[in-house]
């Protein structure tokens, strides 16, 4: 399926900072070489959407899937004052078209990292494979840390 078709790709984009934009229209580009359908499932999020998902799993059924409440600890995908969102999640598609969070994911943080973004499958605490960030000393412009 192509981009410009693909809700589920790089119009999740939407909103990201032009130096995240670009690091994962790469990433998706090369991990397509490989043969492998990576799809963004989340861009920015506006702070209700960031405190509904910090209550799933704790106020809400569900299971855990942020430490971020969006208002004490914000997320990286919350817009900063630059007005941008610094970071992505994302899944893989199969063959038939399905989208699954099974995948090859020590594959997608090598590529990640090497490309600059921070990928949330090595964090200790809690990690989250589904996640990248572009880190603020990637930041091309200054004041934004």
């Amino acid at each position: 399926m192509t981009d410009h078709v693909d809700p589920h790709r790089l119009v999740r984009l939407r909103g990201c900072h032009p130096e995240l934009k670009a690091r994962v229209t790469a990433l998706v580009a090369t991990l397509s070489e490989r043969g492998l359908d990576l799809v963004l499932t989340q861009g920015v999020r506006s702070r209700a959407q960031q405190q509904a998902l910090y209550a799933q799993g704790r106020t809400k059924p569900g299971k855990v899937v942020t430490n971020c409440d969006g208002v004490v600890k914000v997320s990286t995908h919350q817009p900063r004052a630059d007005r941008y969102g610094y970071a992505v999640d994302v899944a893989w598609r199969r063959q038939d078209g399905t989208i699954t969070w099974e995948g090859p994911w020590e594959t997608l943080g090598v590529v990640a990292e090497s490309l600059g973004l921070r990928w949330g499958g090595r964090w200790t605490g809690f990690p989250d494979r589904p996640h990248l960030e572009l880190p603020p000393s990637s930041v091309p412009t200054a004041g934004n840390a």
